[in-house]
């Protein structure tokens, strides 16, 4: 495959450029310095909070596009670029529609925090690792001095059979996707990473066909279709394969890094 035109790299974070355990091979940033002395820039795409990936490229940092909350949160070089705000009404909507299944919890994800119910501290234990900045509340229905971008629901028994088909009618109005097995996210309609990578795509005056993308659940599916070279990961939700050009090995055998060092070694 011939990589001589690629100009931007994106990248999923969690099932994607992460290993399993959350980690990410040290190798990435010698990969990504040979990129950027190419003239190849990078961005991260993920559902996460922005404060979550600063922490994980702080030492690139002013280099980078921050794709964070599926595109409700753009950020380049600490400013703001793009913010997604969705409705009290929507909150209060999913609030009630997620109280009778069993074991879902809501989370609404702002710019300045992330906002848990106290009435499960356990799962306010369990964000950290997505939301560092996170506070916890003794009901989600009180007004916040924050913009909401995102409504994120989590099940530990999994989601694509309980929450889902539940919430799934907000998808006329809204982005209702299913972002791992345990998460569904419900944003607006142009909150998501496709339209977020447009705009960085605009910025730097890249195309489709000089963009690269990898991926790995239902929320990157936008982006797929923003880039000529889309990679699902093998390990990717069968159906987000059906939305990629390519496909590479899973995120513990580093496929996005695999195809970085193929880019690296063809435009040397």
């Amino acid at each position: 495959m011939n990589f001589k035109n690629v100009k931007l790299v994106v990248s999923d974070m969690d099932g994607t450029l992460l290993h399993s355990d959350y980690s990410i091979n040290p190798e990435f940033f010698n990969i990504y310095e040979k990129l950027k002395s190419l003239g190849i820039s990078f961005s991260v795409a993920s559902g996460r909070q922005y404060y979550s990936l600063l922490k994980i490229f702080d030492s690139i940092k002013n280099d980078i596009y921050f794709i964070a909350e599926n595109g409700g949160n753009l950020v380049y070089c600490g400013k703001t670029l793009i913010t997604r705000e969705i409705n009290q009404d929507l909150i209060s909507e999913v609030i009630k529609l997620c109280v009778p299944i069993s074991g879902a919890e809501v989370l609404l994800c702002g710019i300045k925090s992330a906002y848990a119910s106290k009435s499960a501290p356990e799962f306010a234990e369990h964000i950290k690792q997505y939301y560092p900045k996170n506070k916890v509340l003794s009901s989600l229905s009180e007004p916040l001095e924050d913009e909401i971008v995102k409504i994120a629901i989590y099940n530990r028994e999994g989601v694509e059979n309980s929450v889902y088909p539940i919430v799934s009618y907000l998808n006329k109005e809204y982005n209702v996707k299913i972002s791992g097995k345990h998460w569904v996210d419900i944003s607006l309609k142009n909150s998501n990473k496709g339209e977020a990578l447009k705009e960085v795509q605009k910025r730097l005056n890249i195309s489709k066909e000089e963009t690269m993308v990898f991926g790995d659940y239902l929320n990157d599916e936008e982006m797929m279709h923003e880039a000529f070279y889309s990679f699902a990961m093998e390990n990717a939700h069968p159906d987000l394969k059906k939305s990629a050009n390519f496909e590479t090995v899973s995120n513990d055998q580093d496929g996005v890094l695999k195809i970085l060092q193929e880019v690296i070694r063809q435009n040397s």
